[in-house]
């Protein structure tokens, strides 16, 4: 990528039998992140701890958002949001870290 990630998540990969994928993801890998309700969003991964991951793993991931200006101050520390290829889920990702400060949100509603 041309610019720093967005956002270090923890990646959690659905096991085969519970609807996942078959195969490991490797670095490059670009699913599509439900980054609002109503709005989801390419991704690209880089992953850090291993070069692939298997189906029901979990690692470690920096992550560049695709026009992350569309959905500013839309993450936080803590934040989960369901991960797919199309319209099947395959995973979910946890934000452990905040790169690109247009992301941060100022305040949670909770």
């Amino acid at each position: 990528m041309d610019r720093s990630p967005d956002a270090e998540v923890m990646f959690d990969l659905l096991a085969t039998e519970m609807g996942g994928k078959d195969l490991p993801i490797k670095s490059g890998y670009r699913p599509a992140y439900a980054i609002k309700e109503d709005y989801w969003t390419s991704t690209n991964h880089d992953f850090l701890d291993a070069p692939e991951l298997a189906p029901g793993a979990t690692g470690r991931a920096n992550v560049w958002f695709l026009t992350p200006e569309v959905y500013p101050k839309s993450l936080w520390i803590g934040r989960e949001m369901s991960v797919a290829e199309g319209n099947r889920v395959v995973g979910k990702a946890v934000v452990v870290a905040i790169f690109n400060p247009l992301l941060l949100a100022e305040k949670i509603n909770f």
